[in-house]
């Protein structure tokens, strides 16, 4: 009987060799980036995007405040123009309605129950002589020729109490004479003083005209 010996297993006839083995020194961070689009391209290219973003917002917005800036210009020179001529008209307007108003209260006072000639005429001829008059002002309301009056501002001469009693005077003959009487519904004494300057006593009287129609003669 023949001996045989046993076969031996292919792992068991080759020699057993260490594992191949060395130090990695390699410095990933400082390694070439080997693919074929490099992460930097796209983070240039988002930062471009961005700035060119950022520029075009600007640019709109600049264009848009320059183009408000002209129209505010613009408008601002239609209304300094508008606002000349306007003032221009405002006072065009106050200088005819000041006098249209002079113009009608001079209307008003000559259809009045005595004219402007025979109130001056009637003044002088009663005038004493211890009284002179510096003033007569019409003043007229913008309704009727009742509402007009006509104030008369003078002064009387002598002492405080003299003078008192010439001016009281004066005004009750003005408020008794017969063709003033007609004229006026009313005279009344409104102030009388001392005149420091002058030493005379100022005394002022308002006369009311009576409308149309109520002092006409027969």
């Amino acid at each position: 009987m023949a001996f045989k010996l046993p076969l031996k297993r292919k792992s068991d006839a080759q020699p057993a060799t260490a594992p191949v083995w060395h130090p990695n020194f390699r410095n990933f961070e400082r390694l070439p980036d080997t693919k074929v689009v490099r992460t930097t391209f796209f983070i240039n290219l988002a930062a471009a995007a961005f700035a060119s973003v950022l520029l075009i917002w600007v640019g709109v917005r600049e264009f848009r405040i320059h183009s408000l800036t002209e129209q505010i210009t613009e408008a601002n020179k239609r209304i300094e123009a508008n606002t000349r001529q306007n003032n221009e008209a405002l006072r065009l307007s106050k200088t005819f309605a000041d006098e249209e108003k002079k113009l009608n209260e001079a209307a008003a006072f000559v259809r009045t129950s005595i004219s402007p000639a025979e109130l001056l005429m009637q003044l002088g001829q009663t005038l004493p002589k211890e009284i002179s008059i510096e003033l007569l002002d019409l003043r007229t309301a913008a309704a009727p020729a009742t509402s007009q009056t006509i104030a008369l501002r003078g002064q009387s001469a002598g002492t405080p109490d003299e003078a008192s009693g010439f001016a009281s005077s004066y005004v009750e003959l003005l408020r008794t004479h017969p063709r003033l009487a007609a004229a006026f519904e009313s005279v009344e004494l409104t102030s009388i003083n001392r005149d420091a300057r002058s030493g005379f006593l100022v005394f002022e009287v308002v006369m009311k005209i009576k409308g149309e129609g109520k002092g006409k003669k027969p």
